[in-house]
């Protein structure tokens, strides 16, 4: 997620340039013939390239709010995230941390196993949604014996959940909770669960790839015409009329393509990696530990 005021232009259109150099030789191309063979009787009526840029323009600004709803969509759901995963463990330490005449005692390991594992589950969730391996960030996290029993499975945040439901149970069944504490308790494990299956569902279901191909034809083809109902201008304003009305055609169209799916590791992804380093400063704190991991710093402007 972009974060500094201004970022480079180059750096937000980087992928863009060899469609613009391409762009831009065509319409100095058109001028040179029109200077040497004249292509007056070319001419296209400026009205005919006025309507297809509308409709083009329309059509840009239906696709760039569809994908920007999924990309908040997915902001919502992290922030979700964040708030259930401080819950969880406020949870399990208000209501399994025995308490003492000083006043509350520190979490066993069971309490502090559980805590830990809330925070193996955010970083295995935010590889998993990047397509990444879910193991990179939780090898000192969890202990060897579940990363070992997580190795085979598909989904690994889910099963990091089910651990937790198994954990929670040996809580009931030990009678360190009680049944209202353990449904509050299985509510923000269901919570937890809701919001994975929701960013699963933006992940699994891309946009409509039929809608994205025809637009972007539809603009190719616009950018072909455009140069002819520009021949009565001097080859000059020709070349700058035409570049920068293509440009910004194909600059929001990325955006659109950017904005359509927020997991990937771009500069527009939703930061996940940032609010997982987040939530396991928070979870560490609350146990009172002293070792704390740094908080993510921006690279050129973008958290990741």
């Amino acid at each position: 997620m972009i974060v500094q005021p201004s970022i480079p232009l180059f750096q937000l259109t980087k992928e863009l340039w060899p469609v613009i150099a391409l762009v831009t030789a065509y319409s100095i191309g058109i001028s040179l013939l029109d200077q040497k063979y004249h292509l007056e009787d070319l001419h296209m009526p400026a009205g005919l390239a006025t309507l297809p840029g509308a409709l083009i323009g329309i059509l840009l600004a239906f696709r760039t709010n569809a994908c920007y709803l999924r990309w908040w969509e997915a902001r919502i759901l992290w922030g979700k995230i964040v708030n259930d995963s401080r819950n969880w463990v406020r949870q399990i330490l208000e209501f399994a941390t025995p308490t003492t005449d000083e006043g509350l005692a520190k979490p066993d390991s069971q309490i502090v196993q559980m805590a830990h594992r809330q925070i193996a589950w955010c970083y295995a969730l935010t590889r998993s949604l990047r397509k990444q391996d879910p193991f990179v960030d939780i090898g000192g996290i969890l202990p060897p014996a579940e990363l070992e029993q997580l190795q085979n499975q598909k989904n690994v945040p889910n099963a990091i959940l089910l651990n937790q439901a198994r954990n929670l149970r040996n809580l009931r069944n030990q009678n360190r909770i009680d049944s209202f504490q353990f449904i509050r308790l299985e509510e923000t494990l269901t919570r937890l669960t809701d919001s994975m299956g929701g960013c699963e569902r933006i992940l699994n279901t891309p946009f409509p790839q039929s809608y994205q191909i025809w637009i972007k034809y539809l603009i190719y083809l616009f950018i072909i015409f455009l140069p002819f109902a520009l021949v009565d201008m001097p080859a000059v304003g020709l070349v700058f009329v035409t570049v920068p009305i293509a440009v910004g055609f194909l600059i929001i169209d990325r955006v659109a393509t950017y904005l359509e799916d927020p997991f990937v590791h771009r500069v527009s992804s939703t930061p996940m990696l940032t609010l997982s380093r987040t939530i396991e400063i928070n979870i560490r704190q609350m146990l009172d530990e002293q070792d704390l991991p740094p908080m993510m710093e921006p690279v050129k402007g973008v958290l990741y």
